[in-house]
């Protein structure tokens, strides 16, 4: 069970990273490809004489002569491909014979590139996918797909086949070059000039390591004040403190960015770091509840000894408090890291994004982005996955003694 467990849980993490290596063309596979891969292509050249007819003003190349499979007539006719400047479409149709006639073709062959590769699932041959064409019946749909065997490509018989069960060949092929692409930037998979994802990543450092510092300072100092000292109203102001996560971010979003437009503090880094540097509720409460595990007796003995609260703070507590100030600081790098609303709300500029708002920039209706979108992903998870196996241990020793009192 734990290994089923296990499997079900990492099983996303395993769908991020094949995607980040897969090709814009692999992502949007059906059915979904499960590793980096490729369609299985071959290039094909079939005779154009005699079978080149223009019809409906629009050239078409004959696949196979053959009668209706799926409507009713028994008028003569065949199956076409259309043309393009004498290259192939995916656009193919009945004709009859009526409607054709013979083209002046200078060329010898038409050549139908990178066609797909398949397998039948009946017999296990491998065949060459020349064309498919689907239509609608009173109780689904019918397909037929037109097919050349891959060993007897070049006898030029192309064979039609009815709803016939079949699956394309795919190749493992992972595409290493989704990772300086995403590096180049959003913009860059426009033609544009991009700021970058490693600016983005700087950006991003910047903002978690800065807030990482103010977090453990001000947080600390505030919950050795209320967990070594004591003062009048020192319970009322816990809980006071501790009420303030009762008020949701929504509700002091507009006066916040009011009063920062009114400090000047709009698209700088400001907004996102000198908040972690007013102690958080939770993160107080986490480091109280530490501190009250840790023995009176050596505060005492330093007090004997003339230590100030200051110098028994910094000496005696905060030695004493590292486990706890790990999960304090992971808590809020993480925090920091995975933002998207501070910085979309008060940041402008390009080249003061995120990671999280760069990625958001990938994201578009006119380009599929989405295998670079996962590569942006893979790239924004790394820090804190490598933070969370290195620092494991004090994670769960410090989580696990908070509230414990000796």
């Amino acid at each position: 069970m734990l290994v089923v467990v296990s499997v079900l849980l990492l099983f996303p993490f395993y769908w991020l990273i094949s995607s980040s290596l897969k090709s814009r063309a692999c992502i949007s596979m059906m059915p979904p490809a499960y590793y980096p891969c490729k369609t299985e292509t071959v290039d094909i050249n079939l005779p154009a004489q005699e079978r080149v007819v223009t019809a409906q003003g629009e050239s078409w190349f004959l696949l196979c002569r053959w009668g209706e499979l799926i409507g009713d007539t028994n008028d003569g006719g065949g199956y076409y491909v259309q043309l393009d400047n004498f290259k192939p479409t995916s656009m193919v149709t009945w004709l009859a014979d009526s409607a054709v006639k013979p083209a002046d073709v200078r060329q010898s062959v038409i050549r139908f590139s990178q066609m797909p590769i398949h397998t039948l699932k009946s017999s296990g041959e491998h065949i060459v996918l020349v064309g498919r064409i689907v239509r609608q019946k009173q109780a689904g749909f019918d397909e037929i797909i037109f097919t050349l065997p891959k060993e007897d490509a070049a006898k030029n018989a192309v064979k039609p086949l009815l709803n016939a069960a079949h699956h394309e060949v795919r190749d493992f092929s992972p595409r290493w070059t989704n990772y300086p692409e995403t590096l180049k930037g959003p913009e860059a998979t426009f033609g544009r000039e991009s700021t970058g994802f490693a600016v983005f990543m700087r950006n991003s450092f910047f903002i978690s390591i800065m807030a990482v510092i103010g977090q453990v300072l001000s947080s600390s100092l505030v919950a050795f004040g209320f967990a070594r000292l004591r003062f009048r109203g020192r319970e009322l102001l816990f809980i006071l403190l501790l009420a303030t996560m009762m008020i949701p971010a929504q509700v002091t979003l507009f006066p916040l960015f009011a009063f920062y437009k009114w400090l000047g503090w709009i698209d700088s880094f400001l907004p996102l770091i000198v908040p972690h540097f007013t102690a958080g509720a939770f993160n107080v409460f986490l480091v109280r509840q530490y501190m009250l595990t840790i023995p009176r007796e050596l505060e005492e003995s330093a007090e004997i000894d003339g230590c100030g609260p200051l110098r028994r703070y910094f000496h005696i507590i905060l030695p004493n408090s590292i486990p706890v100030l790990i999960v304090v600081a992971l808590f809020t790098f993480v925090y920091a890291w995975q933002d998207v609303l501070g910085p979309l709300i008060y940041l402008d500029n390009p080249s003061y994004r995120t990671v999280t708002l760069g990625l958001e920039y990938f994201r578009s209706p006119y380009v599929d982005n989405r295998h670079l979108l996962m590569t942006g992903a893979v790239l924004a998870m790394l820090p804190v996955a490598i933070l969370f196996i290195f620092l494991q241990r004090y994670i769960m020793s410090g989580i696990a003694t908070t509230g414990l009192k000796s």
